[in-house]
Parts: structure tokens; C-alpha cells; sequence
């Protein structure tokens, strides 16, 4: 009896060690299938992370762009020539690909818009970009842009003595097919094809600053006396009421850094009233 006694307890002793061993070697199956997938997971994570960096550069990209397209436009509104070749790159590979003809290399743009020194007062080349399309290149460096540009371009024509100053004026519809570059982390224009689909002369019905200098709410016209006035009254020496007064921009040069030179061109106004 003693020994079936004992032979029980035996085999039970077994049992529960072979039991504790299928328990360990279950967890640590467990353990080693949870630490698989934790590493899986790390990885996943660590590949969804770089994903969206690099989405979240692209987009900083195209706003990178955008802000230096907009930014060469509002200089060419006044033809400010050394903030415009600022915009370009350095590179050898630059070019204007204009109707007139082709510019080459930084130097290239110099020429083209150093024709002249300073445009005369009253002269206003306005192409407001629009429809803007960008597309970066998947080396992440270079990209390419599709826009429309379209706006009024008053050219000051001679005048004898005494004589109002005349303006060839026209509107004038483009499109810009624009290469970009990165250089040092900075975007930069690297090439330009411009075509101009049309463009309209106007002979006459320009509006210019000084013809607008006065109120422009009249107030109920039954009642002379009842114009709406302002809560300070215009200042006819304000320079914004002046042809060729170029609105002072609030950003710094998107390549340089620079403020830009507006204040300089403003500079040679003169007031309605001295």
C-alpha cells in the first residue's frame, strides 16, 4: 500500500513538473511572440513616422514655393530689379525663356532686367499669379510650377511741358511654366518659360492714383450734407495717393532675407500737396 502510495505521489510530482514546464515554456513562447511583434510594431511605427515627415517636408515645400512665386511677382509689379535676381539661383543652368528671346545664367537676368536703372514713376507691371500647380520631384530638390498671371502693365509716356503725364496702358494674360531649386535649404527660381496667350491696349478709362484722391462714399444723394465721413479725414500729402507709391510690404526677402528697397523708391515722391 506504502509503495502505490508512493508511486502515486511519484507520477503526480511528475505530472506537475511537466505541467510547470509546459507553463514556462508557454510563456516564454508568449514572451518571445510579444517581443516579434513589439519589434514589428517599432518598426511600423518608425516607417509611419518617416512617412509622414516626408509628406509634412513636401508640403512645407510647395509653401516654400508658393511664397517665393508671390513674392517675385510683387517685385516685378515694380520692376525692383535687385530683389528680383535675388529670387534666382546660382546655378549655371538658369534661364529666361522669353518671347523676345533667351537669357542665360544668373548673369543672364542681371542684363535682362537691368535695362533700366530705375523705371520711371508711374510705371507698374502687375501679374498676379493664380491656378498655381506644384509639383516637387521625388529627389525632394527640385520641383516645377504651372501658373497663370494676369494684371495691368502702365508704362509713363513722354510729356511737354505743362502736359499731364500720359500711360500706355494694357492688361496682358500669361502663363509661367517655372523650375525650382533647392540650394542650401532655400527654394529658388532656376528657369522660366513665359508665353502671353493675349493682351489688351487700352486707349483710355485708366484710373490713376491722384484721379481717386477724394471721398469715395457719397452718402446719400438726395442729401449733399449727408456724405459718410471718415473718422479722420484723408491726408492728401499721404503718399498712397500718388502714382508710382509702392505699398511697403510687411516680409522680409524669401531668399536673403533682406528688407526689400520700396522705401528708397517712394523716396523720390512728391506729395498732391508740398
Amino acid at each position: 500500500m506504502k509503495k502505490m502510495e508512493k508511486a502515486s505521489t511519484t507520477r503526480r510530482g511528475f505530472v506537475t513538473k511537466v505541467a510547470a514546464g509546459g507553463a514556462a515554456a508557454a510563456m516564454a513562447g508568449a514572451l518571445s511572440a510579444g517581443c516579434s511583434r513589439s519589434g514589428k510594431d517599432t518598426l511600423s511605427l518608425e516607417s509611419r513616422i518617416e512617412a509622414l515627415e516626408k509628406r509634412l517636408q513636401g508640403v512645407e515645400d510647395i509653401q516654400a514655393i508658393n511664397r517665393l512665386q508671390y513674392a517675385y511677382n510683387y517685385y516685378v509689379e515694380h520692376m525692383m530689379k535687385e530683389e528680383i535676381i535675388d529670387c534666382f539661383s546660382d546655378s549655371p543652368d538658369v534661364l529666361l525663356d522669353w518671347l523676345e528671346g533667351k537669357w542665360k545664367g544668373k548673369a543672364g537676368v542681371r542684363k535682362y532686367f537691368d535695362v533700366s536703372q530705375v523705371p520711371p514713376v508711374g510705371f507698374q507691371h502687375q501679374l498676379i499669379p493664380s491656378a498655381g500647380l506644384i509639383t516637387v520631384d521625388p529627389d525632394g530638390n527640385t520641383a516645377s510650377g504651372r501658373w497663370y498671371a494676369f494684371g495691368g502693365v502702365m508704362m509713363p509716356m513722354p510729356a511737354g511741358e505743362g502736359e499731364k503725364q500720359k500711360f500706355s496702358r494694357s492688361f496682358i494674360n500669361g502663363i509661367y511654366e517655372i523650375r525650382y531649386v533647392r540650394e542650401d535649404g532655400i527654394w529658388k527660381i532656376l528657369a522660366i518659360n513665359w508665353v502671353i496667350p493675349y493682351g489688351v491696349r487700352i486707349d483710355d478709362g485708366w484710373i490713376l492714383p491722384e484721379d481717386i484722391a477724394g471721398p469715395m462714399l457719397a452718402g446719400d444723394p438726395g442729401d449733399p450734407g449727408a456724405r459718410v465721413s471718415p473718422d479722420i479725414e484723408m491726408d492728401k500729402n499721404d503718399l498712397r495717393y500718388v502714382t508710382g507709391y509702392i505699398l511697403p510690404y510687411h516680409f522680409r526677402h524669401p531668399v536673403t532675407g533682406k528688407p526689400s528697397g520700396e522705401s528708397k523708391r517712394n523716396a523720390r515722391l512728391k506729395p498732391i500737396k508740398a
